[in-house]
């Protein structure tokens, strides 16, 4: 027979763990909450809380040919993994049966799950997460060093392929940032502050999204690298020159969606002038003169001249000692090594004008912009 004190003792217990299950409840949905921000989900694993990166930004659109995964807190019966949103876009999930989610975000969908088990479950935590997105297309054009049709294929890991790859590419996610890198990166007369992403709307016709990515890369502004959506069409436009900054130059190129690559041209006294393509992480005129398969014997290595294109086409000239400064080089610079014997005289400045006056015509500048 249990006495007054011990039943007194029973009910204390009984309330301080609906005390913890309430503290425990309100600090799950916060979590929750939090991760839904910053583009997480949680996910429950045997008694341990477990957070893993997903497609969960409010801004994605979950459609049809996704699979999801879908859990409630202390109820394993109900947990399903593999649910596959239809053609129709309809899903079905345990306990609740067929669900339309197309269009709907995954905060969207968590909710109508809640209120749809209230009746079943107490108090119900539902996570979804979506396991693997829908095969889709993304369309690039303008000032991207690989524009064209690139298709987002399905699987384990989300992969992109498209015209600057010859296989899938590693894990990527659908911000505009991340496909940009993939595609190669913008070319250094890209206007980033009027980038323009055409979209189909939920209920019929375009929708036309601006984009500063300015923003993105001086401010720190996140939310200016757009979540992506299959269908989607990206046009950068291009400058009608080469008009950007030291600074602003130095932001791109070391940034995500800075050009994987530019071309320069090198000549003189080089052991294989021509062409080369510097690699955006090592855009320095010692890496140029490396490519060119470095000086002959007769090159003059104290003084390089290097002539630049700026805005409206003009045109300057650069004379550098590699050996003190291994300067930045920007897309369509020409490079002149001269013999050693002419750096002793006023005739090396009058021989690198001469050599250099066929690169300052409007044509060639305006071709090589075209290539870049």
């Amino acid at each position: 027979m249990i006495g007054p004190s011990h039943f007194a003792s029973l009910v204390a217990h009984e309330s301080k763990l609906q005390c913890s299950y309430r503290a425990f409840r309100l600090i799950a949905l916060a979590l929750v909450a939090i991760m839904s921000v910053f583009g997480a989900s949680l996910a429950f694993g045997g008694d341990k809380l477990v957070g893993s990166v997903s497609f969960t930004e409010s801004s994605y659109r979950v459609g049809a040919g996704d699979v999801l995964s879908f859990h409630v807190y202390h109820q394993d019966d109900l947990n399903q993994s593999s649910i596959l949103v239809r053609s129709d876009g309809l899903a079905s999930f345990n306990g609740v049966g067929e669900l339309r989610v197309e269009g709907r975000s995954i905060g969207e969908i968590q909710k109508m799950l809640e209120q749809s088990l209230s009746e079943l479950v107490k108090q119900p935590i539902v996570t979804v997460t979506v396991t693997q997105t829908r095969p889709g297309t993304i369309y690039l054009a303008g000032a991207v060093k690989h524009p064209g049709m690139y298709q987002l294929s399905t699987g384990n890991q989300n992969s992109m392929t498209g015209p600057s790859s010859t296989g899938p590419i590693a894990r990527i996610d659908l911000r505009l940032s991340n496909i940009l890198a993939n595609a190669g990166g913008v070319k250094m007369n890209a206007d980033l502050s009027n980038v323009r992403i055409t979209r189909q709307g939920h209920e019929g016709g375009e929708e036309s999204i601006a984009v500063d990515l300015w923003r993105m890369l001086r401010n720190g502004d996140a939310s200016q690298d757009v979540m992506l959506q299959s269908g989607d069409a990206i046009n950068i436009p291009e400058l009608p020159n080469m008009a950007m900054s030291d600074a602003d130059y130095d932001l791109v190129l070391n940034s995500s969606i800075g050009p994987e690559t530019f071309p320069v041209r090198v000549i003189g006294e080089l052991k294989t002038p021509g062409v080369y393509y510097l690699p955006g992480n090592s855009p320095y005129l010692n890496s140029a003169v490396a490519m060119a398969g470095g000086y002959t014997q007769e090159a003059n290595k104290k003084i390089v001249a290097i002539r630049r294109f700026t805005k409206d086409n003009d045109a300057s000239t650069l004379y550098v000692d590699p050996n003190k400064l291994d300067i930045v080089l920007r897309p369509n610079d020409v490079v002149y090594v001269s013999e050693r014997s002419l750096a002793k005289g006023s005739r090396f400045f009058e021989r690198v004008g001469q050599i250099l006056k066929p690169f300052t015509d409007s044509a060639f500048t305006a071709g090589m912009l075209r290539s870049f």
